[in-house]
């Protein structure tokens, strides 16, 4: 497959390739989190300390601080049913989140201000950008945000909307959303997930068909970099660890059927790169996922009841493999 030589395999890469001290066992704690909501599509703030999560069933946009959920709150209030439905969101600059809406088949991107106390109006959007029309589903639609909040990325649009754009964040603004600097997907792929690795890098987990799931790297002009075998099927989610570069991903079920948090590990067979992915935390329909910590996690879960799940994978010291020497994680 195609790849430019970059630094793609070592993001993903963890002590199972690369001989690096701190593991994630198989073992998680699984905390459900709050009330049972219509959880949609997650994100995080720069800090990590707040989730933010699409209410489908609310049509709202509310965070929470995973280890508090208690403290839950709306962002954006609750849309009724004449203003366009919240599909996707991320966190930028200066408390405002960025929202991708549908209202029929009419595409647009909003940004709210929110407040610490009260609730932004749905229908008073800081900045409307118009993506356009198209039909199809909403489930795969996907909201990156650059780490240094640079730039923002929309993926998995249904056709005939382009499947990646971008647009640059200045402030609390948006630039027009092009695919300038966009990948290039191959025939026959589209995004399902979309997430920033740590060196800023778009990644994508993309689908062919039913047996065909990927996990792609891309760099800033939108060249590829690497391209993978996920290895697991039914990825709604990706998301890197905050700190350790970890990627995870939120799937409906693997190799053997079974749905929740993968950990997706980079590894050399025979000279080739592919992933390995291990179940960390089976999660009913898993839609989601969002890193809080290096050690807490969240995943949306789409089944029946749906909810939030915090999950705390266990993470110990492991010999380094290139040295044979242990390491704190």
């Amino acid at each position: 497959m195609p790849m430019r030589r970059g630094t793609a395999f070592a993001l993903i890469a963890t002590a199972a390739s690369l001989g690096t001290a701190a593991r994630v066992c198989g073992a998680a704690e699984v905390v459900p989190l709050g009330p049972e909501l219509a959880a949609g599509r997650l994100a995080v703030t720069a800090n990590g300390q707040t989730v933010v999560c699409v209410d489908e069933g609310r049509r709202a946009i509310v965070a929470f601080d995973p280890l508090r959920p208690e403290k839950g709150r709306d962002l954006v209030a609750p849309a009724n049913p004449a203003l366009p439905q919240p599909v996707a969101v991320g966190c930028l600059p200066g408390d405002v989140v960025a929202v991708v809406c549908r209202a029929g088949d009419e595409w647009s991107l909003r940004t709210y201000r929110t407040e610490p106390e009260g609730a932004a109006d749905p229908a008073e959007p800081t900045q409307l950008i118009r993506i356009g029309t198209a039909s199809g589903s909403t489930a795969e639609v996907s909201i990156a945000v650059s780490h240094a909040r640079g730039w923002l990325a929309v993926a998995g649009l249904p056709p005939p909307l382009l499947p990646v754009l971008r647009a640059a964040v200045a402030g609390v603004r948006l630039g027009p959303l092009t695919d300038r600097s966009c990948p290039r997907l191959p025939d026959g792929l589209r995004p399902i997930a979309a997430a920033v690795s740590p060196s800023d890098e778009i990644v994508l987990a993309l689908r062919g068909s039913a047996d065909d799931e990927q996990i792609a790297f891309y760099d800033a002009a939108g060249h590829e970099l690497l391209r993978l075998a996920a290895g697991v099927k039914g990825i709604g989610g990706i998301a890197f660890g905050r700190g350790d570069g970890l990627l995870w991903a939120a799937a409906t079920g693997g190799a053997d059927g079974r749905a929740g948090l993968w950990r997706l590990d980079a590894v050399e067979r025979e000279g080739k790169q592919e992933i390995r992915p291990t179940l960390v935390a089976a999660v009913a329909a898993a839609r989601d996922v969002a890193a809080a910590s290096e050690r807490t996690l969240v995943v949306a879960s789409g089944g029946g009841p749906r909810r939030l799940m915090r999950i705390d994978p266990t993470i110990t010291t492991t010999p380094n493999q290139a040295t044979g020497k242990g390491t704190a994680p």
